[in-house]
């Protein structure tokens, strides 16, 4: 069975359930790492945090999650999260109507690191050399 684990610049998203109308992962976030600027359209977002500490940041503000927290974005509020540390969550994404879609994102900014102080995006830290392999 093919789970769609994927790295990212931020860590790794492991792909836990996939239905019609609902998407489970297990998210491991890096500590200074932090994802794209996006929206959804349709998809609810809810994070559940295991362990670490995890910024949600949105156009309507930040909020600091920590072990046991939980917080739902809804459509179409531009998002990204920014992990204070290391830290282990459950997202849990689910449409009202109609079905999941992987295209169901739009995104304004390229997740990546703070790295010296300076927020750098994924492009950006290849650039300059400093994405480790």
């Amino acid at each position: 069975m093919d789970y769609n684990n994927i790295f990212k610049i931020w860590g790794l998203r492991l792909r836990l359930l996939l239905t019609d109308t609902s998407e489970i992962d297990l998210i491991q976030v890096k500590k200074d790492c932090f994802c794209s600027i996006h929206f959804h359209k349709n998809k609810v977002n809810k994070f559940y945090i295991i362990e670490g500490k995890l910024r949600i940041e949105s156009e309507y503000g930040k909020i600091l999650l920590e072990a046991n927290d939980s917080f739902e974005i809804r459509p179409p509020i531009k998002h990204r999260f920014f992990a204070e540390e290391d830290t282990v969550a459950i997202e849990l994404a689910y449409v009202e109507n109609g079905k999941i879609d992987a295209k169901d994102i739009m995104r304004f900014k390229q997740g990546g690191k703070i790295i010296k102080g300076e927020e750098l995006t994924e492009d950006e830290i290849r650039l300059k050399g400093l994405l480790e392999l």
